[in-house]
């Protein structure tokens, strides 16, 4: 059981996680057998055998609307949960329990094994906390936001190491979680550059517009969709740019909010939603069509400390970087990012068509941000810390 490791994520399906797909692949080179437990996507069967040290078992949650759904919604991925790891412990044994949050409930399932000498890493994708201010559904003296503080500090606590993705997510650990410097370890969101590269762009999406805008990721209300959304209106109905079209792909809590938006504002033919794609060429090849990349988190508490998957990317496939002002997204993309600094969608707009009529500058951009990810960001940066981490935890 030395090198076996039990992943689980309580918050999405594995299928479409690239951080947890890339850190999987890197614990399998290395020789470790891997379970993953996570939440079953629409189209994830209940177990799935991907390699020969690969599995995966999905348990169905549903999608939780008003604050009694989220409790039904969590208490179903504790029951469910709690039943497949016992199975997956009986099974095929673990060593490892690696709980990926949101949220922060997975160390009530691994404390029972900590008993049998099993080590407990918090690989901590979000803060939970931060979340809570930044969707307004309360405050810092809220009952919700103190009980999200004691459980990330019992995550924090019984962690044998933790798995920090920036610099600003290692000093609350540090500050509020209260570890020590050696227990953290930063393992960064970059992209796998063997995996995720320029294709053969999809040329039904280059026939939607002579300029097409691109949106990777979530739609939850602290994402920053409904800005770009915003913007997409100004630019089409108000400033009269029919030749400009956007593709969304992902899907997310306010996904079918904005499209109803956005077949009330007249613009469906210029706006595409694709739904979630999985990582692979398909995803790639819609991503390689756009010219442009917007990042549309808007400035809160959890976005300004959080690195988001979706700019790196971005910069991995070449591709020019609109995004609001935000400190660790200054740190990911530098001075290769045109950034909004006013917080509205019509500056969003503005930074749109700015560089729309600019094709050298988004050439020039793209070429310089594949550049930044090869020497900075690139996932072959953060394997190896993944690895230490895990070192760390078995000592």
């Amino acid at each position: 059981m030395k090198k076996k490791v039990l992943v689980f994520i309580e918050d999405g399906t594995f299928t479409c996680d690239n951080r947890v797909i890339r850190e999987t692949s890197t614990l399998i080179q290395e020789g470790w057998e891997v379970t993953v437990i996570s939440p079953k996507g629409s189209n994830d069967p209940l177990y799935k055998k991907i390699s020969e040290k690969l599995r995966a078992y999905y348990f169905p949650k549903p999608t939780a609307k008003g604050a009694f759904g989220h409790i039904i919604e969590h208490l179903i991925s504790l029951m469910l949960g709690s039943f497949l790891t016992l199975w997956v412990f009986l099974r095929h044994g673990f060593s490892v329990f690696h709980a990926c949050n949101p949220m922060d409930i997975l160390w009530i399932i691994a404390l029972p094994y900590k008993l049998f000498g099993v080590k407990f890493i918090y690989d901590q994708h979000d803060l939970c906390p931060e979340i809570i201010l930044s969707r307004g559904d309360g405050d810092a003296t809220s009952i919700l936001y103190k009980l999200l503080l004691v459980m990330e500090n019992i995550s924090y606590r019984i962690a044998d190491c933790v798995i920090s993705t920036n610099e600003s997510y290692k000093e609350i650990a540090m500050n509020r979680g209260g570890k020590n410097h050696s227990d953290i370890f930063v393992v960064r969101n970059g992209p796998d550059l063997d995996q995720f590269k320029p294709t053969t762009p999809d040329p039904t999406i280059k026939k939607r517009g002579k300029i097409i805008v691109g949106y990777l990721g979530n739609m939850n209300i602290q994402d920053g969709v409904d800005y770009l959304i915003e913007a997409a209106n100004e630019i089409i109905n108000n400033r009269k740019r029919s030749d400009i079209s956007f593709v969304l792909i992902g899907s997310g809590s306010v996904q079918e909010i904005l499209a109803r938006r956005v077949a009330d504002m007249g613009i469906e033919e210029n706006v595409l939603f694709t739904g979630r794609m999985a990582p692979d060429r398909e995803m790639m090849a819609v991503l390689s069509a756009c010219d442009i990349c917007v990042q549309p988190d808007p400035p809160n508490p959890l976005n300004d400390k959080s690195t988001m998957c979706k700019a790196m990317e971005y910069m991995a496939l070449n591709k020019p970087v609109i995004a609001f002002d935000l400190k660790e997204t200054r740190v990911t993309c530098g001075d290769v990012a045109l950034y909004v600094s006013e917080n509205s969608p019509l500056a969003l707009a503005d930074k749109i068509l700015e560089l729309a009529d600019a094709p050298d500058r988004r050439t020039m951009m793209g070429e310089k941000g594949r550049q930044r990810i090869e020497r900075f960001y690139a996932w072959s940066h953060s394997a190896p810390n993944l690895l230490k981490a895990y070192t760390h935890a078995l000592r």
